[in-house]
């Protein structure tokens, strides 16, 4: 069964598409043309009502953050400096004469060798675009440890595949019927401390794949001052740009 809902966010019309079907869990996705719930079909109508209540307020939140986000977006100029959780890089950018960009990190430098024929915009995203692939390769590692490390003293799931996504509506995501975990690669600006936060969030998930009150309870079990670091994301999240 779908349902159809139109709701104003940020200006602008998106259609929620409520879908009640058989499944285990509830679940939304956010789209380019708007967003996805889907409901189990054996709910209560008191219970299908306030799931989709909620998934809508989590959905028109996202959608609300990221319009900020659009309108706040970095720049990067030549010897910046660039802050994540464990390092901090200097930028080097070189405009020259050529037809090819080039980018890499050398040890604490980050190196951008980008064509004369680009305009500034054309650049910006190239390094924006180009920070997002390269710390996340760089730092994949590091995540993947952090990932075992919290796995192994506190869920002992199995996780096939640890990675750092560029996302704009999502801090992180549990694919939790391949047990893998995806983090926002934004979190490499954040402390490590919120970055655990959602790495414990997500590894609940391998348990609780939705929202439930059993959910935030395995996650208070293990972070008791998860809702700190919640509301630091809530308040510092669209200051986190790659």
């Amino acid at each position: 069964m779908l349902e159809k809902r139109l709701i104003k966010i940020a200006n602008e019309e998106y259609t929620f598409n409520i879908f009640t079907e058989q499944r285990n869990s509830t679940r939304v996705a956010i789209t380019n043309h708007g967003v996805n719930i889907r409901i189990p079909i054996h709910l209560s109508t008191k219970n299908k009502q306030k799931e989709i209540d909620e998934l809508i307020h989590w959905a028109a939140q996202r959608i609300q953050n990221t319009a900020i986000a659009k309108q706040k977006k970095k720049t990067y100029a030549h010897n910046d400096y660039l802050k994540t959780h464990s390092k901090i890089y200097k930028l080097k950018i070189e405009i020259r004469p050529s037809v090819k960009n080039f980018s890499k990190i050398n040890g604490n430098y980050i190196i951008f060798k980008i064509a004369d024929k680009h305009d500034e915009q054309v650049r910006q995203k190239y390094i924006s675009k180009q920070l997002q692939k390269l710390l996340a390769k760089a730092h994949h590692k590091e995540l993947n440890d952090h990932v075992n490390l919290i796995n192994q003293r506190h869920f002992n799931k199995q996780v096939n595949k640890v990675c750092y996504k560029y996302t704009m509506s999502r801090w992180g995501a549990c694919k939790h019927t391949h047990n893998e975990i995806d983090i926002s690669t934004k979190l490499l600006l954040a402390p490590l401390p919120v970055l655990e936060y959602v790495i414990i969030h997500e590894l609940a998930h391998l348990i609780e794949p939705n929202h439930s009150k059993r959910f935030w309870n395995i996650v208070a079990s293990i972070d008791q001052n998860y809702k700190r670091k919640k509301k630091w994301l809530h308040k510092n999240g669209n200051d986190l740009h790659l």
